[in-house]
């Protein structure tokens, strides 16, 4: 009979970086470095591009990172808000912000889309205590070309992904290196392939559901599958990804959104702080919650200290039980309470069910709502 795993996961810290401390306020901070892209990425929740804001100052991130340290952090991602390469600093020894982190004990994860690693960054990475979270949407350069919304990119993508194959990003277990993958009507049927090709290199899959802002809100057409048919199609995605691991790698998962074999943790465990020091729930929640004494609220701002005393922050925390139903009674809501970011999106309110998820008997308000703003009679909804 044979023994079936849990899918693995990204390593998360060295033996040279801090243990969590039970009951800290933090564990871990995301950290937008800005929103500057050299990318136009169709479904990009920042619509970040090569002339966007040039995000918080070196000096002013790693402040952050010393507060969310007090406050018990020991792990910081490095979001693609934009594309956190583009600053030099990024890869100079000693001012690098994954070499501060580091130093105060922090494991650290880096979103890029890929296309700036060369050689160097790959070497220069491979010595510190960071994972990669790089991009790849097609194995046709057509498509993760049109996605990326940039002719070329397709190639300097996989040059990118390949040099930290020869690193050696993936030859450690866990491995180091993940892929993130949006479920898009342009890539659905190539989905199982890619899925394939990156357990076979010992790539962690992150393949998710979109969210519908930012550019996306621009292609929808090219991003979004109808609100009638979007739960269908991702269960039988979602159900097909765990039949190949299933069979072929031996791993087990129960299929719920927004990603494949893993569940998100982001409300009960982090701080998403963004390019301007606004203290946010997630990537997929844009609604400011606080904003940090950083940048242009240097005098106005509260310190990370202060924000995660705040109501509108703790709530996240309670998210389990603060969720709408059908979220609240499902069978899986000890692991998943579905994606607030496309809730949010679909309603405003982070804490209703998630519109596309194929548990759910009927086509909902929170459906409907998504239907209408592929109708064009609604944009992306803000609160606070």
């Amino acid at each position: 009979m044979q023994l079936l795993l849990a899918p693995p996961k990204l390593c998360e810290r060295s033996g040279r970086t801090r243990n969590l401390e039970p009951g800290a306020p933090l564990e871990r901070i995301s950290l937008e470095i800005s929103h500057q892209c050299n990318l136009r990425c169709r479904y990009c929740y920042a619509a970040a591009s090569s002339h966007d804001h040039p995000g918080l100052t070196d000096d002013e991130l790693q402040r952050i990172v010393a507060e969310a340290v007090k406050l018990g952090a020991c792990l910081v991602s490095i979001v693609a808000g934009g594309e956190p390469l583009l600053r030099p600093s990024m890869t100079t020894a000693g001012q690098a912000l994954i070499d501060f982190a580091n130093a105060l004990g922090c494991y650290c994860y880096l979103y890029t889309n890929c296309t700036l690693v060369t050689p160097r960054v790959a070497d220069f990475l491979r010595s510190r205590d960071v994972s990669v979270v790089g991009k790849l949407n097609s194995l046709r350069e057509s498509v993760q070309d049109n996605l990326a919304g940039a002719r070329g990119s397709a190639q300097l993508i996989r040059r990118g992904i390949d040099g930290l194959l020869d690193a050696g990003f993936a030859s450690t277990n866990p491995s180091r290196l993940a892929l993130e993958t949006i479920i898009c009507p342009r890539n659905y049927d190539e989905l199982p392939e890619i899925w394939h090709w990156m357990r076979a290199r010992n790539i962690v899959p992150e393949v998710e559901i979109p969210t519908l802002h930012g550019r996306a809100l621009e292609h929808l057409a090219d991003i979004a599958f109808t609100p009638e048919e979007a739960p269908r199609k991702y269960e039988e995605l979602f159900n097909e990804l765990a039949r190949i691991d299933r069979e072929f790698y031996g791993y087990t998962w129960e299929a719920h959104p927004p990603f494949p074999a893993a569940s998100c943790r982001l409300f009960e465990n982090n701080c998403y702080i963004n390019a301007r020091g606004g203290v946010q729930p997630c990537a997929g929640v844009d609604c400011t919650l606080a904003q940090l004494r950083v940048g242009d609220f240097e005098r106005d701002g509260l310190p990370l200290a202060e924000i995660v005393k705040l109501p509108q922050f703790t709530s996240l925390r309670e998210v389990r039980q603060r969720v709408h139903q059908p979220c609240r009674g499902c069978k899986l809501s000890h692991e998943c309470y579905g994606c607030r970011g496309a809730a949010y999106q679909a309603t405003g309110d982070m804490f209703a069910p998630d519109p596309v998820c194929w548990r759910r008997p009927t086509l909902t308000s929170a459906a409907q709502s998504v239907a209408e703003c592929h109708r064009g009679a609604c944009g992306p909804r803000r609160v606070g």
